[in-house]
């Protein structure tokens, strides 16, 4: 596989013994988490933060033993992933044995092969709240990982070892390796490999906390990497924020673009952009295999079915004004509803669909009508890629839209091992949703204009900040005129703003110590605008103080919406085993 240039070398020789259990060395007294009922048991919950997917970012046993690249403290210290974003939980548990961080994982591997580490889509899809000491864990939402800074990290961290006899010493120790003769250079292949990576998706503005080019680095990962067409990189300097999961399964459109329906296909997707591996290149028979865990992929969309939108807390963070709410619920249907939906929701035509499956009917809104950041959109529909080996399968032709190569080689991917594991059409049918029209055929991902999605906005209290890009740091800041939203506010804090609903993101809210953990975002820089979404029509009325607030007393409280006819998963995944 092109993509095994990170990992081959690394599984030359036979797995390292940790010195020490990682469990111990993270611990710490945890925090009173409180969680909300969000329809999962905390089996459940621990299912889906800790479930292999197919990532592998680096061998499990290095990862453990590896330091920050300035001091002799472990990569995985749980302050050092605090910093950088991530929810550690600090204990040890039987899916998470070495106490990792929230989507942290021990992905399965061959005999032949060494563990590897890998990442989930919970990494980026938990979220959490604090408000006055108080920790609300926010399940299905965006999380505050900066997975830029992350990465840059691990790559210093890796050439820190590299440089350093003493750290690599300890490297050594904690493996149980007394050979460096060995392990040098194994580590300084993988690290080369992986510096590759980074350059491929540099950019020269940083993302910073709660955002991430998905598609710019999925492009990158399988046009250009597992391709071997290294014309085909592009700078992934479209940064927008993790989308909440809750009624994703349920939405006629996924992404913030709508260009996915089929939910197999757009984790297959996911995967693949955070260092899951597929062969392109190479012998006929082994194109399309790839290191994704599709088993796996379809129970954790089964879950996410289940989940529910957090309702606002009101025995944590203040009881609901009813004069307040009634107001706000008559702007809500004035001036929100007609895009965002609300009770009763609108949903697809059950004889629209092969198996009568209703969905909820997102609508799109043209970008040229909501006004905001253009960015990734002009990135996704502008984007083109060389064929390369895949020219045959699409037509013959040099040159493509980025997105048919992305989208023949995900399909190949999920046929290719759906048919190797002998699921009949209709569990496939299953797979991919039942997204097909009644004539059997695909149902089609958005096809007008360039547009953004407007979905549902249950729960959408504990998704800050706000835009497909992240660039307004609360809800009433949304709801400002655009001359008042803040041009620079800082990205990273928890803490919750109650009053303008987000978090608290100011200069005369936070201290400078605080503001220097955190990530500066100015909205004046490329892929960062705070314009557009001005409703309603300033030339027709405006909405005041008490207009803002009582419409963000509505907000917090909008109902989930109820998808008729949920599906069933039948095939649960084996944990730490490949389906």
């Amino acid at each position: 596989m092109k993509q095994r240039s990170l990992s081959a070398v690394a599984g030359l020789t036979a797995v390292g013994v940790i010195a020490l259990p990682l469990a111990s060395l993270l611990s710490r007294e945890a925090t009173s988490i409180i969680y909300l009922d969000q329809g999962w048991s905390a089996e459940r919950r621990s299912e889906f933060y800790y479930t292999p997917q197919g990532s592998r970012l680096i061998p499990y046993s290095w990862m453990l033993a590896l330091e920050e690249p300035d001091s002799e403290r472990l990569f995985l210290d749980p302050s050092h992933l605090e910093r950088l974003g991530y929810i550690t939980e600090g204990t040890a548990s039987a899916l998470n044995p070495d106490g990792l961080p929230i989507g942290f994982v021990k992905e399965p591997s061959h005999a032949s092969e060494r563990p590897w580490l890998g990442l989930t889509c919970a990494a980026c899809h938990t979220g959490e709240v604090t408000l006055k000491g108080k920790r609300i864990r926010v399940d299905g939402g965006p999380s505050l990982a900066d997975f830029q800074a992350f990465t840059t990290r691990l790559g210093q961290a890796l050439d820190a070892t590299l440089a350093d006899l003493g750290k690599i010493e300890r490297f050594a120790g904690r493996l149980k390796e007394t050979d460096l003769r060995t392990l040098r250079p194994e580590l300084e292949a993988f690290a080369a490999g992986y510096r590759k990576l980074l350059a491929g998706n540099w950019t020269p503005e940083p993302y910073g906390h709660a955002r991430l080019d998905a598609f710019g680095h999925i492009l990158n990962a399988v046009a250009a990497d597992a391709l071997g067409e290294s014309a085909n990189t592009r700078i992934p300097n479209a940064p927008v924020s993790y989308p909440f999961l809750w009624t994703t399964p349920q939405q006629r459109y996924v992404q913030w673009n709508g260009i996915a329906v089929s939910p197999i296909g757009r984790n297959t997707g996911e995967v693949l952009g955070v260092f899951g591996q597929v062969a392109l290149t190479g012998l006929e028979r082994e194109r399309f295999r790839s290191s994704v865990l599709t088993a796996n992929l379809h129970a954790l969309e089964k879950w996410i079915a289940e989940l529910k939108a957090p309702v606002w807390p009101e025995s944590q963070f203040g009881r609901i004004n009813t004069g307040k709410h009634a107001r706000g619920r008559e702007l809500f249907i004035e001036h929100c509803q007609n895009c965002h939906g609300g009770v009763p929701y609108r949903f697809t035509a059950a004889e629209d669909n092969i198996v009568g499956r209703r969905l909820i009917d997102v609508r799109m809104v043209d970008q040229k009508k909501i006004g905001t950041d253009p960015t990734m959109l002009q990135n996704f529909y502008g984007r083109r890629a060389r064929t390369g080996s895949l020219a045959p399968n699409l037509g013959g032709v040099d040159e493509q839209h980025a997105g048919s190569v992305l989208g023949l080689v995900i399909q190949g991917v999920v046929k290719r091992d759906l048919d190797e594991r002998g699921l009949s059409v209709a569990k496939q049918a299953e797979y991919a949703g039942f997204r097909f029209k009644s004539d059997g055929t695909p149902e089609d991902p958005w096809q007008g204009p360039p547009a953004y999605k407007a979905g549902p906005l249950a729960g959408i209290w504990a998704t800050a900040p706000y835009l497909h890009n992240g660039s307004v740091p609360t809800l009433y800041d949304l709801l400002s005129p655009e001359e008042e939203r803040p041009a620079v506010f800082w990205v990273g804090s928890r803490e919750l703003d109650p009053l303008k609903v987000g978090f608290v993101s100011s200069a005369t809210e936070l201290s400078e110590a605080d503001r220097a953990r955190l990530f500066r975002f100015d909205t004046t820089r490329p892929g960062n605008s705070n314009k557009g979404h001005v409703f309603p029509d300033p030339s027709q009325a405006r909405l005041d103080h008490e207009d803002r607030l009582a419409l963000i007393e509505f907000i917090k409280t909008i109902e989930d919406p109820t998808a008729p006819a949920p599906y069933r998963v039948l095939d649960a995944p084996t944990q730490g085993t490949r389906p």
